[in-house]
C-alpha cells in the first residue's frame, strides 16, 4: 500500500479502512520477522504521529465499540499466532525424533552391507558361518536384533518380538513373559510417526480455527496472514531430504523408476504424509470455544 493510498484512508476512509490499517501497523510491531518472506513486513506503515491520530480518531459510540472489538480481535489472532509458534516447535521436535531413528535405521543397512561385504569374500559356507556366528557373538546394535542366515550372512533385523518380563502398565513379572515388539526400531519408529502425526493434526487443527476467526470477524491483516504461511512452513517441509523413506514418493530415486526395486520402496515408508492430514473437528471445536470466543 503506497503513502499515498495511506494518506487518503486517513483523511477519507472508513471506519474499517481506517482500522485495517491500524491493525497492519500494529501487527508488523508485534513480532521479530527474520524470514526472508517476510522482510516487507518490518517496515511500520505509519508514523508516531500517524498512528496516535488514527487512533484518535474515532469519535461516535459505535466507532469506539467497533474499535475496541478490532483491538479484542487483534489480541486474540497474536495470542493464537504465539500458540501456533510454541507448537510447530513441538512437531519440529517430533520430526527431529523421527528423522534421528531414520538415520539409525540407515546406518545399520550400511553396517549390515559393509559386513556381509567381507563375509562374501569366505567361499566356505561353514566357514563363513562360523567367522559370522564369532564376530555377532556379545554385539547389540540399537533396537536391532543381530541374526545370521543359513549362508552365513549378517541380517540385522528391525522388526522382531521379544520376551519381557515387564507388561504393558510397566509392572514386573516374576513367573509370567509377554511377547512385544516395543524393543524394534520399527516400533519405535511408528510411535514417534504417532506423535509427529498427532501434533501436526493439533497444528492443522488450530491453524484452520485461527484462519476461520479471522475471516469471520472480517480481520484479515496481510502480516498476520503471511506470517500463517511462514510458521506452516516446517510442518508442511519433508522430514528428510531422502526419497527412499517418504511415503509420498513411489520411487527411491525421483525422476529414475527402478520397476524391480521399487517394489520394495513400501517397506520404507515411515514419513508421514502431512499434506493429506485433516483437521480435527474436536480439536477445532475446543480450541474455537477456548481461546477463539470473544463475544
Amino acid at each position: 500500500m503506497s503513502k499515498k493510498d495511506i494518506a487518503t484512508i486517513l483523511k477519507e476512509g472508513t471506519p474499517r479502512q481506517r482500522l485495517l490499517i491500524l491493525a497492519e501497523d500494529i501487527a508488523r510491531g508485534s513480532f521479530d520477522f527474520n524470514h526472508p518472506d517476510l522482510k516487507e513486513n518490518k517496515e511500520p506503515l505509519l508514523t508516531d504521529k500517524e498512528f496516535t491520530a488514527l487512533s484518535d480518531s474515532f469519535k461516535t459510540d459505535q466507532e469506539i465499540r467497533l474499535y475496541n472489538k478490532w483491538r479484542q480481535y487483534d489480541r486474540t489472532v497474536r495470542n493464537t499466532l504465539t500458540n501456533l509458534q510454541g507448537l510447530r516447535f513441538e512437531v519440529k521436535m517430533h520430526f527431529s525424533n523421527l528423522r534421528g531413528y531414520i538415520l539409525v535405521w540407515n546406518s545399520i543397512e550400511n553396517a549390515e552391507q559393509l559386513v556381509n561385504s567381507v563375509l562374501h569374500e569366505i567361499k566356505d559356507t561353514k566357514e563363513r558361518v562360523r567367522i559370522a556366528k564369532e564376530g555377532a557373538e556379545g554385539i547389540s546394535l540399537l533396537f536391532t536384533k543381530t541374526t545370521i542366515d543359513p549362508e552365513g550372512y549378517l541380517d540385522l533385523k528391525i522388526d522382531f518380538e521379544r520376551n519381557t518380563w515387564i507388561d504393558e502398565e510397566g509392572v514386573r513379572h516374576k513367573e509370567k513373559q509377554r511377547k512385544t515388539k516395543e524393543f524394534s526400531l520399527w516400533y519405535v519408529m511408528n510411535n514417534v510417526k504417532k506423535q509427529a502425526i498427532s501434533s501436526a493434526i493439533t497444528f492443522i487443527s488450530w491453524r484452520q480455527a485461527l484462519l476461520d476467526y479471522m475471516d469471520k470477524k472480517g480481520f484479515n491483516v496481510k502480516t498476520y496472514k503471511d506470517m500463517i504461511k511462514v510458521i506452516s512452513e516446517d510442518v508442511f517441509s519433508p522430514i528428510i531430504g531422502w526419497e527412499k523413506y517418504l511415503s509420498d514418493s513411489k520411487t527411491f530415486i525421483p525422476g529414475n523408476p527402478k520397476e524391480r526395486l521399487d517394489k520394495l520402496k513400501s517397506k520404507y515408508n515411515i514419513t508421514p504424509v502431512v499434506s493429506e492430514l485433516e483437521v480435527d473437528k474436536e480439536i477445532y471445536d475446543y480450541y474455537k470455544k477456548n481461546y477463539l470466543e470473544d463475544e
